[in-house]
């Protein structure tokens, strides 16, 4: 006798494009096998912190565009049991889908596809596990292969064909065998299996994008890819081992999640075990309002064990200036000497005076006393004197578009830099108080050390910012749009995009 057990099973629209019903007969005599919610071993840090066996390598490249880029490659100790010595059973995400096999056999090593028995899929839901499809086996001794890619796509189907499943870059293998598991008839015909303990054979990887602390703004913006050996592995029932074979190369996606810090960690990507290999990191970001694309650099010689987990952190830096408001701003502010154009090399550095070479009319190469005609009112970029840093045509004269997105960054009035005072930009850019002249009738340099005033590409615009001495107890900057004084000269601090 038979008895006919009727039920729906919806598979995913994705793996089989419908859904369907079906009717699965079980012999009277079969008991239903129901389990437990799985658990995973966690990740180890075993190998890092009792034989450091694992790979570190440093790698910096420099930009032409100024930036440069360093990757620092280690295990990844955050999150993880800080011994890394004990196992440490953690509870699996919820909704994430695995399988059991059985094989009616007593050890792993006397699976065949001839003592294949059945499979069940589940489902996690909370604490509970939900069967999307059954699995029903006679009485009897029974190895079962319990296995997830830690997603939440229905399985591939699965008949006694083969004894291994294929496994990829991008997914989160984990693998528990049960062997020697008897299955005796209960009056419920139900066998409950538990203690379901996943391992990770695959190793868990993350990217840590940082920004140079004091001359960059907070990273709002990343993706990116690793590049790194192709890897085809198939895991095997009979000897439970991974088998990874080497092909081309192969790019698996990075991202973010809304970033908005200096340091900010990418979401977590699963690879294939790898020894001695070459990683390839592609991002594009934004940091200080500035955007990069396709800035890559490579690591060699890294090794990735299996439930292992791994970060690389991609230092951002540069020694050019200060990003912030989506530019570069130069380390100091322009100053021309011995027939060449130069920055001072630090951000509060300024002279002031009527013959220091620091002071520029509007669009004139060279600085005051230099101007030998009225003023000219229409920007050219021939004479704009930061174009002639070397390498020239690097760096621009800001437009007042460009100081307004720096004021939009934020400020903080009266910062102290060294021994001068100003404002500090974005929380990375100073600009210190250093006055303008006036040499209309007679040279006359005043306002050092309470007002700054930028010179700007726009004509009858500076940049303006002051402290409370200077304006009845109120501190502030602004951006005037009367400004018609063509014979008044002023610092630069050019900027690069």
């Amino acid at each position: 006798m038979a008895k006919i057990i009727s039920y729906t099973i919806f598979i995913l629209l994705f793996v089989t494009g419908c859904s369907t019903d079906e009717t699965e007969y079980f012999p009277e005599d079969n008991v239903l096998v129901e389990v437990k919610a799985p658990q995973t071993d966690g990740w180890s840090t075993k190998d890092y912190i009792n034989t450091r066996n694992y790979s570190e390598k440093t790698t910096v490249r420099k930009e032409e565009d100024g930036l440069n880029i360093k990757i620092h490659t280690l295990p990844d100790t955050k999150g993880t049991a800080k011994s890394g010595i004990n196992t440490r059973w953690a509870n699996m995400e919820d909704n994430i889908t695995f399988r059991v096999i059985a094989y009616k056999c007593a050890d792993a090593a006397n699976i065949s596809t001839a003592n294949y028995a059945g499979y069940g899929d589940y489902r996690l839901s909370g604490s509970s596990v939900q069967t999307n499809k059954k699995l029903s086996l006679l009485i009897g001794t029974y190895t079962f292969v319990c296995y997830s890619f830690g997603n939440s796509n229905s399985l591939a189907g699965f008949d006694n064909s083969t004894t291994n499943v294929p496994v990829s870059n991008g997914q989160n293998f984990m693998i528990c065998i049960k062997p020697n598991i008897s299955i005796n008839k209960a009056e419920d015909s139900k066998y409950t299996l538990d203690n379901i303990v996943f391992k990770h054979l695959c190793a868990r990887y993350r990217v840590l994008a940082k920004a140079q602390s004091g001359r960059m703004s907070n990273i709002t913006a990343c993706s990116g890819s690793i590049t790194l050996p192709k890897k085809t592995a198939v895991y095997s029932f009979t000897d439970n081992t991974l088998n990874v074979q080497e092909e081309n190369t192969e790019t698996v996606n990075i991202l973010w999640n809304n970033p908005d810090a200096m340091e900010v960690y990418s979401e977590y990507i699963y690879l294939l075990p790898q020894n001695s290999a070459k990683i390839t990191v592609s991002l594009d970001f934004t940091v200080g309002g500035k955007a990069y694309t396709n800035k890559s650099i490579t690591a060699d010689g890294l090794t990735f064990t299996a439930n292992n987990t791994y970060y690389s952190s991609i230092d951002f830096s540069t020694d050019q200036g200060y990003i912030v408001g989506g530019v570069i701003w130069a380390n100091g502010n322009l100053y021309y000497e011995n027939n060449e154009y130069k920055f001072f090399p630090n951000t509060e550095d300024f002279i002031g005076g009527t013959n220091t070479g620091e002071i520029f009319y509007y669009n004139a190469l060279l600085p005051y006393p230099s101007l030998k005609t009225d003023p000219v009112k229409t920007w050219n970029p021939a004479n704009d004197p930061c174009s002639k840093i070397a390498p020239a045509n690097t760096w621009r004269t800001p437009s007042s578009k460009d100081f307004t997105k720096l004021q939009e960054a934020g400020y903080t009035i009266d910062a102290v830099s060294g021994s001068k005072k100003g404002f500090k930009f974005g929380n990375t850019l100073f600009l210190p108080y250093c006055g303008y002249l006036q040499s209309k009738v007679s040279p006359y340099y005043k306002d050092k050390d309470y007002r700054g005033l930028y010179a700007t590409s726009d004509y009858k615009y500076i940049f303006v910012f002051w402290n409370s001495a200077y304006a009845n107890g109120k501190a502030g900057c602004n951006m005037p749009n009367d400004y018609n004084c063509p014979w008044d000269a002023f610092c630069i601090r050019c900027i690069r995009d």
